[in-house]
């Protein structure tokens, strides 16, 4: 029989296994990604040096632009240079106005992060209530019109929540502006967040609707176990079954599925980023795009990337850590 330390030495080394081997996964990903980003940007169509050069660029001029820029090198060697700069933390020098890419996104990721995370929590606090009512009224009309609701909620575009928004809640009562986010950044806390608020309101709710059917399934899953029906029928009060068993078995697979909605929401961000005129990555990406600027591109598709993946891995790695039921050792 293993004592207790040999217990408590196997379930070490299982965790520290587990954590391994995603944190190779998670490498190999983000590897895999930077060739697919570098290659479908390689390959499309358009030259960067004419849009930089204009319309009045001579065929010579064209040339020494490419050259000067490396578009004259082989795919790999760009790759490479460009992978290499990433990995020591210079995601590279904008094209059009000499800037360091990592300073301009470290700009606009103050204003996305922000938004993103409250939109994250905004989601959870919606999303756990009703899927909680909805589970345990599922058979009242109650019950069905909030599952329905949430059906209704996922398919409705961000935008025109966002909309919405600005219609019912912004323009009325005047407590949020409708664009445009402060200059002076987080100088001032207050300001900055009710500018985030009903953007990130708007992305919450579509996320918000697939996390409800999340609670609402995990939640009927624990009031159908055997000895739950049983405690219920015997007097145990349905608020404590709830709270200390039906949230509790939800709350790590949540974890989990956070992680796949962290995309949805970055997603979200660069839609209702355009429609609030907010200054985060959603219009530099656009504007980059517009001026064929590869390398800003690029390197800020790949950190978005990689963000999620990262937060992704470790919310997930975190509730296999946390979850008893894989921490159990046979």
């Amino acid at each position: 029989m293993r004592t207790p330390a040999g217990h408590g030495s196997s379930r070490v080394r299982r965790v520290a296994a587990e954590l391994l081997n995603e944190a190779v996964v998670l490498l190999a990903s983000l590897l895999a990604a930077s060739i697919v980003i570098f290659a479908l940007l390689a390959v499309l169509p358009g030259d960067q040096a004419a849009v930089m050069g204009g319309m009045d660029a001579t065929p010579e001029q064209l040339e020494a632009l490419r050259t000067q820029l490396g578009l004259d090198r082989p795919l790999w060697l760009r790759y490479l240079d460009w992978i290499g700069g990433v990995l020591s933390g210079d995601l590279g020098t904008s094209a059009l106005d000499g800037r360091p890419v990592a300073a301009e996104l470290g700009e606009k990721l103050q204003v996305t992060i922000p938004l993103g995370l409250l939109a994250l929590l905004l989601s959870v606090v919606i999303a756990v209530p009703l899927g909680v009512i909805a589970a345990v009224y599922r058979e009242s009309a109650f019950g069905r019109s909030v599952a329905a609701l949430s059906q209704l909620s996922a398919a409705v575009p961000t935008f025109v929540l966002g909309l919405l928004l600005v219609v019912l809640v912004a323009l009325p009562t005047r407590l949020f502006p409708v664009q445009g986010f402060p200059a002076d950044r987080w100088a001032d806390p207050g300001e900055a967040m009710r500018a985030l608020i009903l953007p990130a309101t708007a992305i919450a709710i579509g996320q918000a609707a697939v996390l409800v059917r999340f609670v609402r399934s995990a939640t009927i899953d624990v009031l159908m176990k055997e000895w739950v029906r049983t405690g219920l029928a015997q007097g145990w009060p349905l608020r404590d079954v709830l709270l200390r068993q039906g949230l509790r078995n939800a709350a790590l697979p949540l974890l989990g599925v956070l992680g796949l909605e962290i995309a949805g929401i970055l997603m979200g961000s660069v839609i209702v980023e355009q429609l609030f005129a907010l200054p985060g990555v959603g219009g530099m990406i656009l504007a980059d795009v517009g001026n064929r600027d590869i390398v800003s591109i690029q390197s800020t598709l790949f950190v978005l990337t990689a963000l999620v993946m990262i937060s992704t891995v470790t919310l997930t790695a975190l509730s296999r850590v946390l979850d008893p039921r894989i921490r159990r050792i046979s």
